[in-house]
């Protein structure tokens, strides 16, 4: 029997007795007014979470959030069954073509960002520069850097990977992480990790760079969490954000059950014109959307395994599935701009 299966019942378990909060308005324009997108919801990825829940639309910035949703003193047993921080090595490339690909890689990497890898082509970064297909998932995995390195802050870094790419490349790092485990495996790696941004305060403006990939959904106070960022900030400094589109393809589709939702995890989800206005509403400057390819097959592969109620993670136990979504909707997908999967930007501090 599927993990999805033996632990469905937990939906129908209590959220723990006096752990709920009311959001009321909306978390990111405060509109009272709102619209139910997804009632009865439950943790259909985890299985951590009990509970169900109803998602809703802002008719003021189209922004989606919880309500009511966990509050911050029992948020963390929503993640008990979440990521490992066991650190994952990728597979070395085998075959000659797909060593070729790695060689042109580094090419673009050491160029770009400074690394120093090897071995590399000097095809590289002239084939990138000319495809941007080929830039894109370097550029997503550095963040989009700047080239000239300084200090950069991780705001929920977890074990510290991309912190010590940032340091290979030249960069002072430092992060923030509510997940001792977490903080134990980053100061492994000689990584200096505080529990939140807000212990990070005598440090104010004294980041070239902040990024948080996949972290703002899950905050309760989005707009405190970015003026806090603000703060860190050097004049001028860059933020990275990435975060799931309220209004993607994937969600059209598969509805309750896209990935994206990861109720109840996910706590707001923004859409790319309310993502923009509350960045600006925050102070930052030169919000610009970065171009790179969707995860939308990969989404659509775990997805479609929800939908039919197994775990989506567990290939053993897979039954026949119906098939992805025409060739035509995942090239549309791969290349969306306000129906992307995620949305990836960078923004500035004021200088």
């Amino acid at each position: 029997m599927s993990a999805a299966v033996e632990t469905s019942a937990l939906a129908d378990q209590p959220w723990p007795s006096g752990g709920l909060e009311t959001v009321g308005a909306c978390p990111i324009c405060a509109t009272r007014e709102k619209a139910l997108i997804h009632d009865g919801l439950w943790d259909n990825v985890f299985f951590a979470a009990p509970g169900r829940w109803s998602l809703w639309r802002c008719r003021g910035c189209r922004s989606a959030y919880l309500d009511p949703r966990p509050d911050a003193d029992t948020i963390g047993l929503a993640y008990s069954r979440y990521y490992t921080h066991d650190r994952q090595e990728p597979p070395p490339p085998v075959g000659a073509l797909q060593r070729l690909r790695a060689a042109l890689g580094n090419d673009y990497r050491n160029r770009r960002y400074g690394t120093h890898r090897s071995p590399a082509n000097a095809l590289g970064k002239p084939l990138a520069l000319a495809f941007a297909p080929l830039r894109w998932p370097v550029d997503v995995a550095f963040r989009f850097l700047p080239r000239v390195p300084g200090r950069v802050f991780d705001l929920g870094c977890g074990g510290g990977d991309f912190l010590e790419m940032a340091r290979e490349a030249g960069w002072e790092v430092a992060g923030s992480d509510p997940d001792p485990v977490a903080r134990a495996r980053a100061g492994g790696l000689g990584i200096e990790v505080r529990a939140t941004p807000e212990a990070w305060g005598d440090q104010a403006g004294a980041f070239d760079a902040v990024t948080m990939n996949h972290v703002i959904e899950h905050v309760h106070d989005p707009l405190a969490t970015l003026a806090t960022t603000l703060r860190l900030l050097r004049p001028g400094g860059m933020l990275y954000i990435e975060t799931p589109n309220i209004d993607a393809i994937g969600h059209d589709i598969y509805g309750p059950n896209w990935r994206g939702l990861e109720t109840p995890r996910h706590l707001v989800l923004f859409n790319r014109k309310s993502l923009k206005d509350a960045l600006e509403a925050s102070g930052f400057v030169g919000v610009r959307y970065r171009a790179r390819l969707q995860p939308f097959t990969g989404l659509s592969l775990v997805s479609r395994r929800m939908a039919a109620g197994i775990d989506p993670f567990d290939e053993a136990d897979a039954p026949s599935l119906p098939p992805l979504p025409g060739r035509a909707t995942r090239l549309r997908a791969a290349v969306a701009r306000g129906k992307a999967e995620f949305l990836t930007l960078t923004c500035r501090a004021p200088s």
